[in-house]
Order: C-alpha cells, then sequence, then structure tokens
C-alpha cells in the first residue's frame, strides 16, 4: 500500500543519513590520526637536525682548538708583577710639589735640597733628589772655631731688629743646623732630612 512504501522510503533515508553521519565520522578520525603521525614525523625530523648541527659545531670547535694548539707563538707575552704595577700607579699618580722663593736666602735654600749629585741614588717622595749637597757643608760640627766671627755677625745682623721689635733672640750657637762633633752619622743624616723637610714646608705652595 501507499502507507507502506512510504514509511519504508522514510527509513530508507534515516539509515542512508546515519550511515552518511557514520561515514563521515570515521573519515574525521582518520584524518586526525593522520595529522598527528605526521606531526610527531615533523618533531622527530626537527629533534634529529638539531642534534646533528650540534655535532657538527662540536667537530668544528675541536678541529679548530686541534690547529690553533699546533701553531707556536712568536712572541711569548710578559707579564708584569704586582710590585711593577704598583710601581707604574705611584709614579703616575706621583704628584709633583711646587715651591716658591721670595729671597735669595730662600732661592739658595731650595736649589740645595733640588740639585741632583752625580751620585744621587734616586729620587725621594718629595719629588726632589734623596742625595743632595746638604752634607758636612751645611752642618757645623765644630761652631766654637768661628765664635768670634758668628757673634761679631749676629750683632750687626740683628740689633737694630732686636730694637724695633724684638721678635726673639737669635743664637748663632743654638740654631737647628748646629750639630755636635761627636755625633754619629744617623744623628747628621736625621738634621740633613729635618733641614730639608723644615725648607720644604716652609716654601711650598
Amino acid at each position: 500500500t501507499a502507507a507502506k512504501e512510504r514509511k519504508t522510503l522514510h527509513q530508507k533515508e534515516i539509515n542512508s543519513k546515519k550511515q552518511a553521519e557514520k561515514d563521515q565520522k570515521e573519515t574525521e578520525e582518520w584524518s586526525v590520526g593522520a595529522k598527528d603521525a605526521s606531526k610527531k614525523e615533523a618533531q622527530r625530523l626537527k629533534k634529529e637536525a638539531q642534534l646533528a648541527k650540534k655535532n657538527e659545531a662540536a667537530r668544528l670547535l675541536e678541529q679548530e682548538e686541534k690547529e690553533l694548539s699546533q701553531i707556536k707563538p712568536l712572541l711569548k707575552p710578559t707579564k708584569k708583577s704586582g710590585e711593577d704595577v704598583l710601581e707604574q700607579e705611584s709614579t703616575e699618580r706621583r704628584e709633583i710639589p711646587v715651591y716658591t722663593a721670595s729671597n735669595i736666602d730662600d732661592a739658595l735654600d731650595l736649589l740645595a735640597i733640588a740639585t741632583e749629585t752625580s751620585s744621587s741614588p734616586g729620587v725621594g717622595k718629595t719629588g726632589l733628589s734623596n742625595s743632595v749637597p746638604m752634607s758636612a757643608a751645611n752642618i757645623e760640627r765644630h761652631p766654637e772655631r768661628r765664635f768670634k766671627a758668628a757673634f761679631r755677625a749676629y750683632e750687626e745682623r740683628e740689633i737694630l731688629k732686636l730694637k724695633e721689635d724684638n721678635p726673639g733672640l737669635q743664637n748663632p750657637f743654638n740654631q737647628s743646623n748646629v750639630l755636635r762633633h761627636n755625633a754619629s752619622k744617623e744623628e747628621s743624616d736625621k738634621m740633613i732630612e729635618a733641614a730639608r723637610q723644615d725648607i720644604e714646608n716652609r716654601l711650598r705652595v
């Protein structure tokens, strides 16, 4: 009958639709599986390429180091010791002292401590020579031998000034450069250094 035919046709349409959906689902599943496999393969190939690149870089580095080790240096580099470096820095940072002399006596004193002798061992902390013509010529070991002459010179030089302002007596035998005749070499050296320091401090700008 017509009703039965319509029912049969409707059932066929339903079955056909279900089959189509099933086929589409299977196709999609196969497609996803293929994509996953392709992705895994791409990752594997990428890792292999990275590993090969790393191995090649290591090989080139090893080869370069081997070639460099076979080359002999033309000049052996010299290393400065710590003392050499400190001495160089000290020389670069050394400040040159500045002095001024306003009269002939100061100029002569400054010349005495600044003039190097042929036996000078070097330059001292002040920038001046360690060995200058401030020796026996500047230190009196027997001041009593010139007592009379020194006293007359003292009177002539100081009496007028003493009368004017009385700044203080200047006994020529009580000066800083008078040394007893039996003084030791150490005492003589100390007096020379003290005289040098006094002149530098007095004339330093």
